[in-house]
């Protein structure tokens, strides 16, 4: 399928077995007019030496199946060694059909590194760009059906698809994200652990979009452009919540219940909904809930407080008093290393 031009930027942090399959789920999608933008943010082991040996060994049998089924082969654009581009900086040339593979120069976080490989698609002819997690793999037909959604209402300037567990495909996680309630700051994912066979309303789910899943966000570019990019400073979590609440008023939030994604749910960072947080994952969780509330729902921030006040009485209870001072620093803006010690 040809259609739009579409720039999928990928970030990776540790875990290149992941991104390769991510990689190759989107070159054996239907869809033909995209680019790849693959971010490493510093990882600290031998990531990028991995993807250059994926490029070297196996890239070449995955074109000879795309040639084979009357697509174009991919090429490659190794920005690697390149520093990392500065806010409003940006290299062109590359075009559909790449693989550009970009180290950014520090562990930017989610928002950070994704926005590397966002300027860069940015300096090119891209009419549409996905930010999809590294540990996702997609349907065939997954980015024809998001670009189909937006193509239909040019109002959609984000748009969602529907995200089912990879290792426990009956279930979904959400379908394009989720709702918000204001009195209590949370997040509200919609379809959360409902049945894969449960029917979906697609105008049903729209209408209570209040965010997109960062996990698999398509935006158009009038929404970069007008909008701009995810706000760096809140490193992981939340982001999408802020991207999507700067947009209000001036784009809508849409729903591509047929584009199917399946996520491994915090592959990279050791978090997921069935189990026990990470400290790590709990500081920002606690930080950056407080810091979007405080910029559009400060309405939310009583609650919140409470709410962090029970979770440091609960690590209290249980002893584990390293865990508490954590989430309060959390709470107080205050920075994660200097809780960590």
């Amino acid at each position: 399928m040809t259609g739009r031009n579409v720039a999928v930027v990928i970030l990776n942090w540790k875990g290149w077995e992941d991104t390769i399959a991510c990689i190759e789920s989107m070159l054996r999608t239907q869809y033909e007019a995209l680019s790849l933008f693959v971010c490493d943010n510093a990882s600290p082991n031998d990531s990028v030496a991995r993807l250059r040996g994926w490029v070297s060994e196996k890239l070449p049998g995955l074109n000879a199946e795309r040639v084979a089924a009357g697509k174009v082969a991919m090429t490659v654009r190794d920005l690697a060694d390149t520093p990392s581009l500065g806010p409003d900086g940006a290299v062109s040339g590359g075009g559909t059909g790449v693989i550009t593979l970009i180290q950014t120069g520090a562990n930017l976080g989610y928002a950070g590194g994704n926005n590397v490989g966002m300027r860069y698609a940015l300096a090119e002819a891209f009419d549409y760009f996905w930010v999809i997690n590294n540990d996702t793999e997609v349907e065939p037909d997954a980015i024809g059906a998001i670009v189909d959604r937006m193509e239909k209402d040019p109002s959609i300037g984000l748009c969602g698809s529907t995200l089912i567990y990879s290792g426990q495909r009956d279930l979904v996680q959400n379908l394009g994200g989720g709702g918000f309630s204001r009195f209590k700051g949370r997040g509200l994912p919609l379809g959360f652990q409902q049945a894969v066979t449960k029917p979906v309303d697609q105008d049903s789910v729209e209408a209570q979009l209040e965010y997109i899943s960062g996990a698999a966000a398509m935006a158009s570019r009038p929404f970069l452009e007008q909008v701009g990019l995810m706000q760096d400073d809140y490193f992981l979590y939340w982001e999408e919540l802020d991207w999507s609440m700067r947009a209000a008023g001036r784009f809508k939030l849409g729903y591509a219940a047929e584009s199917v994604v399946y996520h491994k749910v915090g592959a990279s960072i050791g978090t997921s909904d069935f189990g026990d947080s990470t400290a790590f994952s709990d500081y920002y969780m606690v930080r950056n809930r407080v810091r979007v509330c405080w910029r559009f729902s400060k309405v939310s921030l009583p609650f919140i407080y409470g709410d962090t006040a029970r979770d440091v009485l609960r690590w209290c209870r249980r002893g584990n008093w390293s865990r508490a001072w954590l989430i309060m620093r959390a709470a107080l803006g205050m920075s994660y290393v200097s809780a960590a010690r």
